[in-house]
């Protein structure tokens, strides 16, 4: 395995915040006929990945380099790989061929593997397993019989740089932080897709794979108990479970109307035995977006609370609206908070997003600035409901 520990990347994708850093996991297997090369390091990593591969492999004995997803994170080695061994074979899905030489300006030898495909090699036989929209749609994972492992590129990914390879090997505080990067990876890049994640997972336990291993392309590894866990946990991402009473607020505060209201909020639940996780944009503090996303994620109860910009919803607070529904499962609970000074309607805004993409359990106050004790008898029944659990 090679491995780079990137602690460059300040925003994954250019979108997610990571202060935790990511790995890129490039697998090789060694046989008697020849190395096969799993996925590769991101693109600006290209002449780096070639020299650590050269400290210890020879790269004129690769055979095979499967690319499992073309993204530049994982494919962005290839034409090195490829200027220094010309005769390697790239196995993939077969629209990958196209992104190889369009990205890259290389025509590779290449070989389209279908779906249950099987290559042997060396003694080891390697399946081939189509996984679309996992998130791209040429998207597939390896499974090498002989080993019991699955090599699964983004899926089963996560942020963060461990300080071992397999999560058995990690201390309890870095094992919670690896959980929590888990389902921050899977919020931010998996999320849309997880309709295909649960239609994929049921494909990869029909094609009964006795798996002791799992290697994704980014962050910890799995092994032993941790196989059937790690891909449980996946299940209960994909089909939306949340965690009872787990509430999210995330709110916009211009001159502090927003701020108090929030602040009366949150009295309310922590009385209640409510602890919220609290993400507030104000003149003195940006949250992370990729942040809010996972903790929105495994919510049972989301409020948002804005104040109003130009007679339209406050611009970070549609931004964050519009990746909710893009990412998160619409069986949240959902409470609009919003508030305006002359006027506007930015709760009916936000109800018009959500209601067009399918969230029902939805319920909006708008009032005028200054004004939140003559509505708060509203607010309250509101979060009475969430307390209830009666979305």
């Amino acid at each position: 395995m090679l491995q780079y520990k990137d602690h460059e990347t300040k925003y994954f994708e250019g979108l997610w915040h990571i202060p935790e850093g990511v790995t890129y996991n490039s697998f090789i297997l060694e046989t008697k006929e020849g190395l096969v090369v799993f996925d590769t390091w991101k693109r600006s990593l290209g002449r780096l990945y070639i020299d650590e591969f050269s400290k210890h492999f020879d790269v004129r004995d690769v055979k095979y380099l499967v690319t499992h997803h073309m993204e530049p994170d994982h494919s962005g080695s290839i034409p090195h790989l490829l200027a220094s061994n010309p005769r390697i074979t790239v196995l993939g899905h077969a629209l990958s061929k196209g992104m190889i030489e369009s990205f890259y300006q290389v025509k590779p030898v290449f070989k389209a593997v279908k779906d249950e495909e099987a290559l042997r090699i060396g003694g080891f036989t390697i399946r081939f397993i189509h996984t679309p929209w996992l998130h791209w749609p040429e998207t597939m994972i390896s499974y090498v019989e002989e080993e019991r492992t699955l090599l699964t590129c983004d899926v089963f990914g996560s942020y963060g740089i461990p300080s071992k390879l397999y999560l058995d090997e990690l201390s309890v505080k870095e094992q919670t932080d690896f959980s929590h990067y888990l389902i921050k990876y899977f919020a931010n890049i998996i999320g849309h897709f997880r309709d295909w994640v649960v239609k994929n997972l049921e494909k990869i336990s029909q094609s009964n794979l006795n798996v002791s291993t799992i290697l994704p392309a980014h962050g910890v590894l799995y092994r032993g108990e941790d196989v059937a866990r790690v891909i449980e946990k996946y299940r209960r991402l994909a089909t939306g479970e949340t965690v009872p009473g787990k509430t999210i607020i995330v709110y916009t505060s211009m001159y502090g109307f927003v701020s108090d209201m929030i602040n009366a909020i949150i009295e309310f639940l922590e009385r209640n035995s409510v602890k919220p996780v609290v993400h507030g944009f104000t003149d003195k503090e940006r949250p992370d977006l990729s942040e809010i996303l996972a903790e929105a994620y495994q919510a049972e109860n989301v409020i948002l609370a804005t104040a109003t910009y130009e007679a339209k919803t406050f611009p970070p607070m549609k931004h964050i609206a519009e990746l909710l529904i893009e990412k998160i499962p619409a069986s949240k609970n959902i409470l609009i908070i919003a508030l305006y000074g002359w006027g506007g309607k930015a709760g009916a805004e936000l109800e018009e997003l959500f209601i067009k993409q399918g969230f029902k359990n939805l319920d909006v106050i708008e009032f005028r600035a200054g004004q939140h004790q003559a509505v708060w008898r509203q607010v309250e029944e509101k979060l009475s409901k969430f307390l209830r659990g009666n979305g």
